[in-house]
Parts: C-alpha cells; sequence; structure tokens
C-alpha cells in the first residue's frame, strides 16, 4: 500500500505528455526566433556598430585637429623670417631703445611695416602686430599705452596690391598716413591695457614676463598661444600667438605676433563634416591641469549654441565602454539625451617650456540620437520581428502538441486501466510510431526482470571499470556492486545480498574527500586520486544522484582521461623547445597577478631579444639555433627567483616579470643578477669554440610607468628596441620622454610606406640663374609630398631614416625627378638639372642600370647634389662621383656650412658647385661675419673651378651684396618659387641683376 502511495505521488509531479511535447516544439520556436536577433543584439553586432560611429567621429575629428595643428604650427605661427629682419632693424640703431624717444620708436614700427605686412600675407593670418616694450604711459583712465604696431586683414584669403584690404587698428597718427592703408573702426594711438582686464594683457605680458624670466630659452620657444580674447577698445574676439624679441644684447626690444579672429577660425572648423544632418558641433578648449575640464575657446555648429549657449567651460568623463569617447557632464541645458565627444590634443609647445602646462584641445561632438541612432533603429526592429515571429509560431506549435497528446493520454489510460497479474496488452491506435512503442512497452514488461538479474554479471564477465551503489530512505543497508570498494581502494567484502552497512558506508564515503582533486560547482560529481608515490596513482570519477533522499552514485576509472588531459595542457602552456611558459599562458598568469595589486607591489617587466641567433643559424645551421635559446632560457630560469614568471615569446624573444617586491632597488638588485647571470653563460658552437649568450632588454617598472599590463608589456618592447638600436647588449629602462618623442614616427609608419609604395609624391623645380646676366642656368628638383600627413621633405626623410627606407627616397628621387624634368616644355638643351642625393645612400646596380637606359640623353645635364642631412660614407661619396666621370654630369656639395656638409666635406668630395646655405645668405647685407665667412669660400674656390651658388635670396639687399661679393649663381623666392611648370624669369628680375654686375664691373 506505502508503495502504491508513492508510485502515485511520483506520478503526480511528473509532466503531462502534452507538456513534454509542447516545451521542446515551444523552446525550438524560441531559439528559431531569437537565434538572429540574438546574434546581432548579443553577438556584438550592435557594439560594433557603436564602436564605428566613434571610430569614425574620432577619425574625423583627428584629421581636423592634425590639419589645424598644421596650420598653426607651420604657418601661422612661423615668424622666424619677420622676427629676423625686424631684429636687424633694432640692431642698426646706434643707442638702445631706452634712451630714444618718440621719433625713434616711430621710426621703427615704420620700418618694420613692411615686415608686418609681408608676414600677414605669408601666414595667412587674420592680423600682425610689433608693441615695443619701451616707452610705456598711461591715459586719464589709468590704462597703460604701449607705442605698436596693429594690423588687421579680415579676409587673409584675398590680396590688394595697394594694400586697401588692410586695416590699421593701433598705429601713431604719422605712420597711419604714410603707409596709406585705412584705419579701422576702432583705431587707437597707442595700443592700451586696461588693468582690470588680465586676459586682454596676456598676449603681451606673457611672452615678456618668461622672456625676463628664462633668458637662456630661445625666443621661439618662449611663444605664447593666448586663449579667446577683446583687446582694449577692439570689437573683435580673437587668440594670438606671440613671442619675444631681443636685440644684439640680449633685452627684450619688443613683442611680435600674430591675429587669429574667432571668425576666421569658426571657418577652418566645417561642423557639417561631422554629421550628414549638419547636427555636429566642434569646441576649442584650454585645460590647465590634469582634468578634462576645459575653457571654451570657440565653437561651431548651430547645435552647441542651441544645446549649451554660451557655456565657459565644458566637462567631459571618459566612457569605459567605448574607447576615445568622451561624455559631457554638467549638462544644465536641461535636454535628456547625452553628448558624447572625441577629444584631440594640440601640441603646441615643447616641453621644458614655459607654456607646456596649457593643453589645446580640439573636441568634436554629437548627442547620441545622432552618433548612436542607427544602431538604436536595428536594435528596435531585431525585437519587433522577434515579437511577431514568436506569436505566430507558439499559436502553431499549441494546436500541433493537442494533436499529438490526445492519443497519448487515451495510451495512458489504458496501462493504469491494465492488469498487472495478466500479460499486458495495449489497442492500437493507428499511429505508426505510438503503436510501435505500445509493442516495444508489452515486450520489454516480460524481459525487464531477466535482463536486471543479468546485468550485474555480464558488467563482471566484460571487466569494465565501473562500479556503483545504491541507498534507499526506509533501508539500513547500502546497495553496492562487487568492483565498487575495488576501485575507491577499500578492502571490505559485501554481504550476500550485495549489501554494506549505511553507517558504515557513510564513514569510508567521508574519508573519500581528502583525496578530491576536483569537483563540480553542486558537488554531484568528484575527481578523487586513488593510491600515492611510489605505486601509480590513478584517478576516478564518483558521480551521485539523490532525488527524495534515493541517492545513486558511479564510480568509473578516468586515469588515462586525466593523464591525457593533463599532457595536452601542459603542451598547451608550456614552450616544446625551452619548458618556458608559452605567449597564451603567460598572459593568463600576468591577467591573475595584476587581478590583485597587493601581492603584485613593485614590479618590472623585462622584454629580452637574443642578438645572436640570425648568425648562428645562418653560420652553424638552425640546430645550432634551438641549442642557443635553450641555453638562454635554463640561464633565465637559473638568475631568477621561483615566483618570477619566464616565458618565451616568440624565436628569440623572452618576458621575465619580477613582482611581489617593497622596493624598485630590491628588484633592481636581482635584475642585475640576472643581466649578469645571462651574459657569463657561456654557449659551445659545434666548431669547439664558444661565445657568450648576449640578449638586448627593455625594462618597465609597475606602477611607475604603468597600472596595467597591456602598457607594461608595451613600454618594455619600445625600451627593448631603443637599446637595440642603440647600446645593443644592454639592460635599458623604458625613457617616457623618448616614447613621446617618437610617438610621431610609430604614428607615420605605415604613411611612409604608402608614399614609396605609392609614389605620392610630385617636383617642383626652382631656377638657378647667372649671377651675371640673369639667365637660367639651371633648375633644382625639389620633393612636394602629397599625402596630408606628411608635409614636407624633411618629414619623408625623418620617417625614412627611421625604418631603414633612405635608399627608397634616393631611388624614389632619381627616378621621379628626372621623369619630370624631361617633361618640361620650355627647358633648353642646355639647361642643367639638380638632383638631390642623400650623402649615404648608393644606387644599386640594377637602379643605376635603369637610370642609365631610360634617361641617358639627360645624364649629361645632370648636376648630383649632395644633401647634409646625412653622413656621407666613404663608399657612396666614391660611388657618386664614379657616376659623375661615367655619366658626364658634375657634383654640387648642398647647404655648404650647416649639417655635415663643412670644410671637410668640401676637401674629400672636391665638388664643381658649392651651394650656400640660406643661413648665411639670410641678411649677409647687414652681418658683416657672414660677408667674411663668403669672402673665405670665394677666396678658395676661386682658381679651382668650384663654382659658388647662393641659395635662398629674398630681398634687393641680399641680391646687391651677394653679386658684389663675387657669387657666380643665384637662387632663392626673390629670382623665383619652385613651381611644377617654372615660369620666365621677371624682366625686372633680370635687369636688376643686369645694372648690379654692370656697376660692380666698371
Amino acid at each position: 500500500m506505502e508503495q502504491k502511495k508513492i508510485k502515485d505521488r511520483s506520478r503526480k509531479s511528473g509532466q503531462s505528455i502534452m507538456k513534454r511535447i509542447l516545451i521542446p516544439v515551444i523552446v525550438a520556436l524560441f531559439v528559431q526566433a531569437g537565434l538572429f536577433s540574438i546574434n546581432i543584439i548579443w553577438g556584438g553586432t550592435l557594439e560594433k556598430l557603436n564602436h564605428n560611429a566613434f571610430d569614425i567621429l574620432n577619425g574625423e575629428v583627428n584629421n581636423r585637429r592634425n590639419y589645424l595643428q598644421s596650420e598653426m604650427l607651420s604657418r601661422w605661427s612661423n615668424l622666424d623670417p619677420a622676427a629676423e629682419n625686424i631684429r636687424g632693424i633694432f640692431n642698426e640703431e646706434p643707442i638702445q631703445i631706452g634712451e630714444a624717444g618718440t621719433s625713434l620708436r616711430n621710426e621703427i614700427l615704420r620700418q618694420s611695416a613692411p615686415e608686418l605686412i609681408s608676414l600677414l600675407r605669408r601666414n595667412l593670418v587674420t592680423g600682425a602686430f610689433l608693441i615695443l616694450t619701451d616707452g610705456e604711459g598711461y591715459d586719464k583712465t589709468g590704462q597703460m599705452q604701449k607705442h605698436g604696431l596693429y594690423i588687421r586683414d579680415m579676409d587673409p584669403a584675398t590680396n590688394s596690391a595697394n594694400n586697401s584690404d588692410l586695416l590699421l587698428l593701433y598705429a601713431p597718427v604719422r605712420i597711419s598716413k604714410e603707409l596709406g592703408i585705412p584705419l579701422d573702426s576702432n583705431w587707437q594711438c597707442y595700443i592700451s591695457f586696461a588693468p582690470d582686464d588680465l586676459a586682454g594683457w596676456n598676449y603681451y605680458s606673457k611672452p615678456y614676463e618668461a622672456a625676463l624670466e628664462y633668458p637662456e630659452i630661445k625666443e621661439k620657444d618662449l611663444g605664447y598661444w593666448s586663449p579667446v580674447f577683446r583687446a582694449t577698445g577692439d570689437s573683435l574676439d580673437t587668440i594670438t600667438y606671440s613671442m619675444p624679441l631681443r636685440d644684439q644684447n640680449g633685452v627684450v626690444c619688443a613683442i611680435l605676433g600674430v591675429e587669429l579672429s574667432i571668425d576666421y577660425l569658426s571657418k577652418q572648423m566645417p561642423y557639417q563634416e561631422l554629421d550628414a544632418e549638419k547636427q555636429g558641433m566642434y569646441f576649442v578648449g584650454v585645460a590647465t591641469g590634469e582634468g578634462l575640464t576645459f575653457h571654451t575657446q570657440l565653437s561651431t555648429g548651430p547645435a552647441f549654441k542651441h544645446r549649451f549657449g554660451m557655456a565657459k567651460q565644458m566637462s567631459f568623463m571618459q566612457e569605459d565602454e567605448y574607447a576615445d569617447a568622451y561624455r559631457v557632464i554638467d549638462d544644465t541645458s536641461g535636454h535628456e539625451r547625452d553628448v558624447y565627444g572625441c577629444i584631440q590634443y594640440f601640441n603646441l609647445y615643447n616641453t621644458n617650456t614655459p607654456f607646456e602646462n596649457e593643453r589645446w584641445a580640439l573636441i568634436g561632438m554629437l548627442d547620441d540620437e545622432q552618433l548612436l541612432g542607427f544602431s538604436r533603429g536595428v536594435s528596435g526592429s531585431i525585437w519587433l520581428t522577434w515579437g511577431i515571429s514568436l506569436g505566430l509560431g507558439l499559436t502553431a506549435a499549441w494546436a500541433a502538441g493537442l494533436m499529438v497528446a490526445h492519443p497519448i493520454t487515451r495510451l495512458l489510460r489504458q496501462l493504469r486501466e491494465s492488469d498487472p497479474s495478466r500479460p499486458l496488452a495495449l489497442g492500437k491506435l493507428k499511429i505508426s510510431e505510438i503503436d510501435e512503442l505500445s509493442g516495444a512497452i508489452e515486450t520489454l514488461s516480460s524481459r525487464v526482470a531477466r535482463e536486471a538479474s543479468r546485468l550485474s554479471q555480464i558488467i563482471d564477465m566484460a571487466g569494465v571499470e565501473i562500479g556503483a551503489f545504491e541507498t534507499q530512505p526506509d533501508s539500513d543497508r547500502v546497495f553496492c556492486t562487487g568492483r565498487f570498494f575495488e576501485m575507491l581502494g577499500f578492502n571490505s567484502e559485501l554481504a550476500a545480498d550485495g549489501t554494506v552497512d549505511k553507517q558504515e558506508f557513510g564513514e569510508w564515503m567521508e574519508t573519500l574527500n581528502r583525496q578530491v582533486e576536483d569537483r563540480t560547482e553542486d558537488g554531484s560529481t568528484k575527481i578523487l586520486r586513488i593510491g600515492y608515490p611510489p605505486e601509480a596513482p590513478r584517478w576516478v570519477r564518483l558521480h551521485v544522484v539523490s532525488s527524495n533522499k534515493h541517492i545513486t552514485g558511479v564510480v568509473s576509472d578516468v586515469t588515462q582521461e586525466i593523464l591525457k588531459r593533463r599532457k595536452i595542457e601542459r603542451e598547451r602552456d608550456y614552450d616544446l623547445l625551452t619548458d618556458l611558459l608559452n605567449r597564451r599562458a603567460f598572459s593568463v598568469e600576468l591577467k591573475k597577478r595584476f587581478n590583485n595589486p597587493q601581492e603584485l607591489g613593485i614590479a618590472a617587466m623585462v622584454m629580452l631579444d637574443l642578438d645572436n641567433l640570425k648568425f648562428i643559424n645562418d653560420t652553424y645551421g638552425h640546430d645550432s639555433g634551438d641549442a642557443y635559446i635553450r641555453s638562454t632560457a635554463e640561464a633565465l630560469r637559473r638568475y631568477s627567483p621561483k615566483q618570477t614568471l619566464v616565458a618565451r615569446m616568440s624565436g628569440d624573444e623572452f618576458y621575465v616579470l619580477f613582482s611581489g617586491y617593497s622596493s624598485r632597488e630590491e628588484v633592481q638588485e636581482i635584475i642585475h643578477v640576472l643581466e649578469e647571470g645571462v651574459r657569463q653563460t657561456i654557449f659551445f658552437l659545434p666548431d669547439n669554440t664558444s661565445i657568450n649568450i648576449r640578449a638586448s632588454a627593455g625594462i618597465a617598472w609597475y606602477p611607475d610607468h604603468a597600472t596595467s599590463y597591456d602598457k607594461l608589456l608595451k613600454y618594455a618592447d619600445f625600451a627593448m628596441y631603443q637599446v637595440k638600436n642603440t647600446t645593443k647588449g644592454e639592460f635599458g629602462e623604458f625613457d617616457m620622454e623618448h616614447y613621446k618623442r617618437d610617438s610621431y614616427l610609430l604614428q607615420n609608419q605605415e604613411e611612409i610606406n604608402r608614399l614609396i609604395d605609392k609614389e605620392k609624391v610630385t617636383f617642383h623645380f626652382q631656377p638657378i640663374v647667372d649671377a651675371r646676366n640673369g639667365e637660367v642656368f639651371g633648375y633644382e628638383a625639389l620633393m612636394r609630398p602629397t599625402l596630408e600627413s606628411i608635409k614636407s621633405p624633411m618629414e619623408v626623410l625623418m620617417l625614412a631614416k627611421s625604418q631603414s627606407k633612405l635608399y627608397a627616397i634616393e631611388r624614389l628621387t632619381w627616378r621621379q625627378s628626372l621623369a619630370a624634368f624631361e617633361k618640361l616644355t620650355d627647358a633648353a638643351s642646355s639647361i642643367r638639372i639638380f638632383v638631390n642625393s642623400i650623402a649615404s645612400q648608393q644606387l644599386n646596380a640594377k637602379d643605376e642600370k635603369y637610370i642609365q637606359e631610360r634617361f641617358s640623353h639627360l645624364l649629361s645635364r645632370v648636376i648630383i647634389e649632395i644633401t647634409e642631412e646625412e653622413r656621407s660614407t666613404e663608399m657612396a661619396t666614391r660611388r657618386k662621383l664614379e657616376w659623375a666621370a661615367q655619366w658626364n654630369c658634375q657634383i654640387a656639395l648642398d647647404d655648404f656650412g650647416t649639417g655635415y656638409n663643412s670644410d671637410a666635406a668640401l676637401l674629400a668630395i672636391e665638388p664643381n658647385f658649392v651651394k650656400l646655405d640660406i643661413s648665411i645668405v639670410r641678411n649677409i647685407d647687414n652681418d658683416a661675419n657672414r660677408r667674411k665667412l663668403l669672402q673665405n669660400l670665394l677666396s678658395y674656390t676661386e682658381g679651382r673651378g668650384i663654382y659658388v651658388i647662393a641659395e635662398g635670396v629674398e630681398t634687393y639687399e641680399e641680391l646687391r651684396t651677394l653679386i658684389g661679393l663675387g657669387v657666380d649663381y643665384l637662387q632663392g623666392y626673390y629670382i623665383a618659387r619652385p613651381q611644377p611648370q617654372p615660369a620666365p624669369i621677371p624682366e625686372q628680375t633680370v635687369q636688376d641683376i643686369q645694372d648690379i654686375y654692370a656697376a660692380i664691373s666698371q
């Protein structure tokens, strides 16, 4: 009776046939309906769409930042030519400015006016000014007044020959009349500074005070970008760049600067490029600390004014979910949608300069609806589709379940009403599968008893390593199979009925807990180690299932499975050649240690790279190379403490992590032991000789250099390559200053490859004329990169040198310059071409043959111009001289007096032409030292068949002085600018040359 009640409860607690059929169908519908949706939503697709949105925004902002930064540094703040000329005006005066009166100051301003106008035109700025530091006064309101000249151009893109497009904002009355430039509506005689307007002082006071405080710093490094302000008496908001000028005695005599109006700058930041619906916002801000709060300088886009109005500052918080994404905080506009921005900092100041802590940034912003609206629309569509398909599927599944469940219900009714004492007979339902099930049940009912009695015998006879037990809640005995205790290592005998005492069984099972090596989370399955050395260990799996105090357990032998898994794990985690951790295992261990910073303590990441492996592989074979790697690994293990992580990352690279120390000095001592140990380890070669193991290593410190292991690895790698390229074979520490300095080279590694592969250069030609008659003698081929990221030939050489690509630039220069010269339509056959050749490079035989065959008709007109940027090698110099003799061309020494082209180069090369550097030509009419240097050069070249070319001629006075001293040829902007198709020399310039030469010849 009790057993019947238990069976009835068991039947009631089970699920109906309808549920068993319907639930899998419903699950399948859920899976089918949601698979695509889940794949899109949780599979990372929407997240990738969001990341792409931020990447696109960041890319646009970065490109715009690069353009503005290039303009700010290369064009707008390039005051050197004007500064040099104005400084010459001060140096010409026989007395100090402090002793001079108003007339002298006005004369200086009058002479400086052409330079300011030239500065306006050349730099494409909206204003230029010169403020004299001497002679200040005060008006009735207490405003300080300074003598100065302030010229404004409201439209830098267009120029007027008579300067009618310019306005005078500040200038003395007499000068304003002499210049003939209209007066601004806010014109004043003096430049005024209100005592209560400190922002209006900064563009004058900041560089002036910095020049006084740091007399040893160069003037250009004292330049200052002022935040937006409105000058006293002016009606225009501007940003200025100003720098101090010192006279020959080092006295700060003036402040020279340029102005950029906010309206003009706003046009340089088109907000339409950020969003097709024109909802983008550009924002330029200045931060003086390390935080993300920026003081507003200017903004573009109607959306900014609508959202933030005239906000004086903007604060941001970095989003952890998206890289390079920052969310606007402290938004008081009342809008519900967040605004995100991408911040790109301008690098305006050099390090160790007075204003390096002022951080200017360009920030592009979009609200989240514009930035992430596409991914949200996709998500909404997916959920709608998922809901509709699920509803239709559930309806169909319910109908199908009813059709299947009804016949099975009838069958169950027959089973319940059957007589256990008679053979089981079930009626046919005319459903083939269910009728087959009925027949199987009838057959099974007659075989269950027989098969149950034979099961244990068959398991024993088959020798299967398996045992089992079963406990009943109402019994004090436990049924066990014959092998159960044998497999668990117990010497126990079963009763005749195959049972043992339950209490005794529980005590045995309790002792097994000490042998557990692994278990599942719910504890139902355990892996037990049976037996310890010296006997061979075995492993068994014990799986226990409990239901209503009815417990069943199965034990099976898994020794081979465990041994195989451990072998696979070791092969997965350890390098087969060195038995060190491999990259995957090292990364896992590294993450574990970095997840516990307290135990990590003071740590050092060391990256080693073997220096002699390629030599050993090439000379003695790869077997010797493998032995060299194994010796290195053994040395790293021998000279490192036990807790040290040592791993082989690739062929010849190793990582070593020292962690858990309390001081940096302690780790440095251990690293020194490792360094000396590796260095003193001897490796014997197959020819019975030996070498010491040599490795270059970089060291990065936690937490001094980085607190994340990714950056620590990156910095150690950088430090290693710094050592590799400098003091090879040493251990060197990471230097953040070097890393920042070389970041430009790292960022543009692919760009120089693209420039070389795609030949992204053009060549402009600048005439070189005869100093006697002004006739064109030849053209210098000047490279012009066409990539936006690389602006000048100097950048090309710098990047090429950093990646050992100077040879590719040499080959590109020869091929493209000669091809461009060949296309010149008006170049007479007598005109020469000056080809700039890198001093340290020489073409190989294949490229020489190509040049000789392709341009044989031009080679006699070529003058090889050896540049000064690289130190020449004896082999390269000798080969260029051989070219000159073989091709019947000539040699020119470029930029004599600078770089590596000095007197020694002149003696070693014995060129046909010497090009005087622009630094000597500039202001030679005012500098006796420069004239003396040129006279010495001319006295040497005279009679030796060497011609002197003066390059960089920009003024008539320089032209007259150079011809008077006796140079042979002239080159510079005064003669003609470089052009793809050079124009004829202006008749007036030719006439000037002829007149000057005729005058000195008399």
